[in-house]
């Protein structure tokens, strides 16, 4: 267990400066697009499709970095209104639940970046698989961290405590 928590970790570390560098791309980009436009008269062809790819990015790999700080929306009025050993069983099987759909988006995410991987996007000129790789990356964080928070769910025992 303690690998995969130090695995989680330098994932979630990469996670992390890559969704910084992504808004940074797009921070320093849109302004410069938008002097170009109104200012110069004259805008680049490829940042504004930079930014979208930038975005998926930054949108997959922030989200894995939310997930293991718990920063995702939750709505806990069913859990909160069962006694503790019903609480119990629903938490696992939303766990559980997760992870077939983690699991199933990682899976046809790599299926959707292979079969790309020849296309060429219209003005980067980078094979799409580049952008599609978020997705499959990103799910595949936050399947690795659901499973470290399943285990330890169910190391804590029926109290709930560790």
């Amino acid at each position: 267990m303690q690998i995969l928590r130090q695995f989680n970790g330098v994932l979630l570390t990469l996670a992390g400066w890559a969704a910084m560098v992504s808004l940074a791309a797009i921070a320093i980009l849109v302004p410069y697009e938008a002097f170009g436009r109104y200012v110069i008269g004259r805008m680049s062809t490829w940042t504004n499709e930079f930014c979208q790819y930038a975005v998926v990015w930054a949108t997959m790999m922030g989200g894995a970095v939310g997930l293991k700080r718990g920063m995702h929306v939750g709505i806990t009025s069913l859990t909160d209104s069962l006694p503790p050993g019903a609480c119990r069983w629903v938490q696992g099987i939303g766990y559980v639940c997760m992870l077939i759909f983690l699991g199933l988006m990682t899976y046809y995410g790599f299926d959707q970046t292979i079969m790309n991987i020849h296309q060429m996007s219209s003005t980067v000129g980078i094979s799409m698989s580049i952008p599609y790789a978020a997705l499959p990356i990103g799910f595949l964080i936050m399947l690795l961290i659901t499973i470290e928070q399943l285990v330890d769910f169910l190391a804590a025992g029926p109290t709930g405590r560790e």
